[in-house]
């Protein structure tokens, strides 16, 4: 599964998402990195953040 946080993001968003969400800003890096796969939820308040579903960021193959 392939993240699309970088088509998404821009600059500034990944602070303003960590203080929003409470996510730390080093596991959004690293879910934007496809380094990680995110806890369910951790990807629906990311998509929520966005206005996109969870498939938007994170589509199935």
């Amino acid at each position: 599964m392939e993240c699309r946080l970088n088509e998404i993001l821009r600059p500034g968003d990944i602070t303003r998402l960590a203080d929003k969400t409470g996510i730390h800003r080093n596991t959004i890096r690293r879910y934007k990195d496809n380094e990680r796969l995110p806890k369910i939820d951790h990807a629906y308040k990311i998509a929520d953040f966005f206005g996109k579903t969870v498939y938007d960021i994170w589509p199935p193959k």
